[in-house]
């Protein structure tokens, strides 16, 4: 019985230092996220309680170890007091995913930057850079309107020498694969962190 005590004792211990290991990950993901959306929108409010929900982690993950480790029932206590609100703030996420949502946002902010752009030359050349994209639908965006494409739609060849043909993508479309693969990322997250509560909790049941 003690065998399997102290089994279930360290197994907990490992678990929790991987929800550590996951927490600081997600604050790092959720801090750098939090700087491409406007302040106060939902899709910023989202990343605000992503970052709580990190820190929550990592914290409970230091708890249920000391917890676990010198068999304190408050700790424990307090420990599956914040697994139940992260299991809460997980389902919360999930029940808000839409992926149409963060498609109009991604809209908004890339005609917003184009509109930008034809009043001052420069401002799509960030996401150009970035993302290998060429205007808002495509470097014809430039080309219709008589406008000289910019160095940021061209692809650095050797010797630093631009090629010959721009990204064909436009920045619409590119950012916008870019941000719904972070997306879809983290919802798979949420839904692993979920079933590596449950597995805790179980395991402190017994």
């Amino acid at each position: 019985m003690a065998t399997v005590r102290s089994y279930l004792q360290w197994s907990i211990v490992v678990v929790n230092i991987f929800c550590i290991i996951f927490g600081i990950i997600g604050v790092i993901e959720s801090a750098l996220e939090l700087q491409k959306y406007n302040y106060g929108s939902l899709d910023y409010t989202e990343k605000i309680v992503q970052i709580i929900m990190g820190v929550a982690l990592v914290v409970s993950g230091f708890i249920g170890c000391g917890g676990s480790l010198n068999g304190s029932l408050k700790l424990l206590s307090l420990y599956i007091f914040i697994l139940l609100m992260l299991m809460i703030g997980h389902v919360w996420k999930l029940w808000r995913y839409d992926e149409s949502r963060v498609r109009n946002t991604i809209e908004v902010m890339i005609t917003y930057t184009w509109i930008e752009e034809l009043v001052e030359r420069g401002k799509m050349n960030p996401l150009q850079y970035n993302y290998h994209c060429c205007g808002k639908r495509g470097y014809s965006d430039y080309t219709t309107l008589n406008l000289k494409i910019p160095d940021s739609c061209y692809r650095l060849e050797k010797n630093n020498k631009k090629a010959f043909y721009p990204y064909g993508e436009g920045c619409l479309s590119a950012v916008s694969s870019a941000y719904l693969d972070i997306y879809r990322a983290e919802k798979w997250f949420h839904v692993s962190l979920i079933g590596i509560e449950v597995s805790i909790e179980s395991k402190e049941e017994i």
